[in-house]
């Protein structure tokens, strides 16, 4: 097949001129920004300049990197396996985490076969036969010999009452005590970026010193190369494993940012669903629950967000990115993005939810998405089960800009919540 030619504004060889390349992508936007706070001021006078460099080179990569003039009908003729070689290669710049801040190590997780599992959710239609396809061939893996496996990060903050322990001894995948809890992290990134978790590793580093818990954070699959379930079936996977290893579901609190924030509550409604224990409490900090992208603050907070506010006719949308890359979207696709596991906003029962915290800022595009999600989960579930933060002037997953005060306030809140629900 010939697939389209690409205009593409970062590198796409590993070489010299594809490494200034990238670094006059990420400079322009650097001095671009300069001028306009020096000579216009700030965007909004809460942030300062580094708030601002750093939101709008996100803001480029986002809008920029990927050309997003294609029509809807060349999405079958893009080659989205050459797309994922370029993201990855492209991947969003990550922070050294610096002893001082943390520590981690990269553990291996195999799906063998006491942990095959099958989805008997058939409500979910298609998006349930899809999960089975995929834990079928797990299954068959395993039995013969050649278990899929993903990695997994565990991480300690050195400001917590790990700070004393030999990393040896702190970073394996097993229980340190019968009783010891854990945070179980999806990071986000759109499914498409965020590989082996590095982009995530400080915000991992904030959670685990104010919680006082190790985080763990599997590395799912990303798409394009692997569209959905795939990142679902991955974290539903990487639950499993840690109960394997011998850690209960009450000492276990599952949180994720924006596409992290979705996984979280996909897992919580397949254990609700199949009628297995839930963990002790949920965080979600932006999460991304309508993938359709509908709420009216897609449009109210386009010039404050990083994110850009693309059509879904877009081929290089997301959301057409991690559901079904190279698919021309169609009424029957957004009927498909309106499941509760793709999109958990459109489910029709929320119930059965553990005690849930969820962090927004004021200025991100899904606000309008996340108010209304936490109205139906509060209807859901009468307990007063879910409680909001709204984060005035902030934009999608805030808690990226860590040296914010807005980014503190929510880790410790993070930290206050979790001891909260022990």
């Amino acid at each position: 097949m010939k697939y389209t030619q690409l205009e593409l504004r970062l590198k796409t060889k590993d070489n010299i001129i594809g490494r200034i390349q990238n670094i006059w992508f990420i400079a322009s936007g650097v001095l671009a920004t300069l001028f306009n706070y020096y000579w216009h001021g700030p965007e909004v006078h809460a942030w300062d300049l580094r708030f601002h460099i750093i939101r709008n080179i996100l803001r480029q990569y986002f809008a920029k990197s990927l050309p997003h003039t294609m029509s809807n009908d060349t999405a079958p003729t893009i080659d989205f396996e050459f797309i994922a070689d370029y993201i990855a290669m492209n991947n969003l710049p990550n922070r050294p985490l610096q002893p001082s801040i943390g520590y981690n190590q990269e553990h291996n997780i195999e799906f063998n076969s006491k942990n095959c599992v099958e989805y008997n959710v058939p409500h979910y239609g298609l998006s349930s036969d899809k999960l089975n396809q995929m834990a079928a061939l797990d299954k068959q893996l395993a039995q013969t010999g050649h278990p899929r496996s993903i990695s997994c990060q565990v991480l300690v903050s050195t400001q917590s009452e790990f700070a004393n322990c030999d990393p040896n001894c702190v970073l394996g995948m097993g229980p340190l005590d019968p009783d010891e809890r854990i945070v179980l992290y999806f990071h986000g990134g759109a499914y498409c970026v965020g590989e082996r978790s590095l982009t995530h590793m400080h915000v991992f580093a904030h959670i685990s010193r104010t919680t006082g818990l190790r985080v763990f954070s599997p590395n799912y699959r990303l798409a394009p190369r692997h569209g959905f379930p795939s990142q679902l079936h991955d974290c539903f996977m990487a639950y499993k494993h840690v109960l394997s290893r011998g850690f209960k579901p009450q000492n276990i609190v599952l949180a994720g940012d924006s596409a992290g924030g979705a996984l979280v509550v996909g897992v919580l409604l397949l254990l609700r669903d199949m009628k297995c224990t839930s963990p002790s409490a949920a965080v979600l900090v932006s999460p991304w629950v309508d993938a359709t992208c509908s709420g009216d603050s897609w449009t109210r907070n386009q010039h404050y967000d990083y994110l850009p506010a693309l059509p879904l006719t877009d081929p290089f949308h997301p959301t057409r990115m991690f559901y079904d890359a190279g698919r021309k979207f169609s009424p029957a696709m957004l009927k498909e993005l309106q499941c509760p596991l793709v999109s958990p906003v459109f489910g029709t029962d929320l119930k059965g939810m553990p005690p849930m915290l969820v962090q927004m800022g004021r200025n991100e595009l899904l606000h309008d998405d996340i108010e209304k999600f936490v109205a139906k989960v509060k209807h859901d579930n009468k307990n007063g089960c879910v409680r909001l933060e709204t984060y005035e002037h902030m934009p999608h997953v805030f808690v990226l800009f860590d040296f914010a005060d807005a980014a503190q306030k929510a880790f410790s809140s993070i930290g206050s919540f979790v001891r909260e629900h022990n």
